[in-house]
């Protein structure tokens, strides 16, 4: 009766009548206001990082990598600690880069919090404003998919903090990478770090420019001079998203997921439409068929736009026990 047309509804499928489409337009006004529109409009004014979630964050960067047949990160709690640590000195501070205005390298917050590792990296991102759209944008530039799709990493941890950049309150997301190493070399903390093994940062725009990773993929593991075991470092627990908060860390991506299965029931019902009973087509109904299909690709487009509008930055490095970038 919905969607096949016969004789029992006059060949005219009932999801195409007139009252059922304003209907339908209701719903997806509905949907882009208090889906998106709200919460993204909201975010981008107060910058309440609720919606760019750690946990999220690490669950996209592991659907990246079982596309591509790798095996899953495990969320290490220290890792998070680490990434956490590194995104409220960023935020705290007001800089964005992968060493800190007073000379702390990425590494640095590794050995603060004891993590002992054979390789590690870090994707760094700002000016956020979905979960989904960091990860987007990671993938869209051959660093940040690179550390994402490394085969070396067996583990991640993300941090998210809110604070000021450029004069603007914002989001602060610091991803790290690692590969712990059951024996390592004793930490050397009696001389400070200095950042001259890591390259001038290279801070781009998404789809502007693509920083790029130095050196070869794979490194020799760094020999062993010290017996050490990973300490153990006192973390609170690491806490799994259920399904409300996986769609409110990117209202984007879950919006047009919604909009999206919208737009299969309608085209569906004008496909079959088109293409049964072609001697009893009904213009009427495939305009009203075609008018949401078109609204529905306009409210795709302009969402794209909203949730990209503020200019979107980010970084990565990827580096050895031995500070070596790679």
């Amino acid at each position: 009766m919905h969607f096949i047309p016969h004789e029992g509804n006059n060949h005219r499928p009932h999801i195409l009548h007139q009252k059922n489409i304003h209907r339908i337009f209701g719903l997806i006004i509905f949907i882009e206001i208090f889906a998106f529109l709200i919460p993204t409009i909201a975010l981008i004014s107060n910058a309440d990082n609720g919606q760019v979630l750690p946990s999220v964050l690490s669950e996209l960067t592991n659907k990246q990598r079982e596309q591509m047949k790798l095996p899953n990160l495990t969320i290490n709690p220290v890792l998070n600690e680490a990434a956490q640590e590194k995104a409220n000195d960023m935020a705290q501070n007001s800089y964005f880069a992968h060493v800190s205005p007073d000379g702390k390298t990425p590494w640095y917050w590794l050995e603060q919090v004891g993590y002992n590792y054979s390789y590690a990296g870090e994707n760094l991102a700002v000016n956020f404003t979905d979960s989904q759209s960091v990860t987007t944008a990671w993938m869209n530039s051959p660093a940040h998919r690179a550390n994402i799709l490394k085969a070396n990493y067996t583990q991640v941890g993300t941090g998210v903090a809110e604070g000021m950049y450029q004069g603007t309150k914002t989001i602060f997301v610091a991803q790290d990478f690692g590969s712990p190493a059951s024996t390592a070399p004793l930490a050397d903390t009696s001389t400070p770090r200095t950042p001259t093994s890591i390259a001038s940062p290279n801070v781009v725009a998404v789809n502007t420019a693509a920083p790029k990773i130095l050196g070869a993929e794979t490194v020799t593991p760094v020999p062993v001079v010290a017996q050490q075991s990973q300490p153990t470092v006192a973390t609170a627990p690491i806490v799994r998203p259920n399904m409300f908060q996986r769609f409110l860390a990117s209202p984007h991506a879950g919006t047009n997921t919604i909009l999206f299965i919208i737009l299969a029931f309608v085209a569906l019902a004008v496909f079959l439409n088109i293409g049964i009973k072609i001697s009893h087509h009904h213009p009427d109904l495939i305009l009203n068929g075609v008018m949401v299909m078109a609204t529905i690709g306009c409210v795709f487009v302009m969402n794209n736009y909203i949730a990209n509008v503020n200019t979107t930055v980010i970084q990565s490095v990827d580096y050895t026990r031995d500070h070596t970038e790679l």
